[in-house]
């Protein structure tokens, strides 16, 4: 009988993907380019590859948000997914991705809320750190893109 404990708890781990980060909150250079930036570009990523594309997504448009309170809400949205984030799947299909410019550094996050991951690239840097996401910002994202007129990936059924 352990050993079937054993062994549900290993398939458990083995298919859940990696773990939550502990503190669930953005890294601070992220929290404070996000809280203090004027101005974010938000991007709408096809679910096809493109290693020539933005962190290798196809990029079906952008916008830049300038609006004070909807640069507010979405930043609220984005660090409260960060927190309810929970443990993803082991895909990543982005369709949305937010680049944040502040203070002479970029950081781009690049979300799949189909998996519940974002990636989180500082500064150019190809490293990448990952972070379990909530749907919390994806009707905020989706919002800012439709009134831009920009086109959405399908999600999957």
């Amino acid at each position: 009988m352990k050993a079937m404990r054993w062994c549900a708890v290993a398939c458990l781990l083995a298919f859940a993907g990696p773990a939550p980060a502990q503190d669930k909150k953005l890294p601070d250079p992220v929290a404070t380019a996000l809280e203090k930036a004027t101005e974010l570009e938000v991007y709408s990523l096809s679910e096809e590859r493109d290693e020539k594309g933005w962190h290798g997504a196809k990029v079906l448009g952008s916008t830049k948000v300038k609006d004070a309170e909807a640069l507010k809400a979405l930043v609220a949205d984005v660090k409260k997914g960060v927190a309810e984030g929970d443990r993803g799947a082991k895909c990543f299909i982005p369709r949305h991705g937010i680049r944040i410019t502040h203070d002479g550094k970029t950081h781009d996050l690049v979300i799949c809320f189909e998996c519940h991951w974002v990636h989180i690239y500082a500064d150019g840097s190809d490293k990448r750190q990952v972070m379990p996401i909530s749907d919390a910002p994806a009707a905020a994202l989706n919002d800012i893109l439709t009134k831009a007129k920009i086109p959405l990936a399908k999600p999957k059924k």
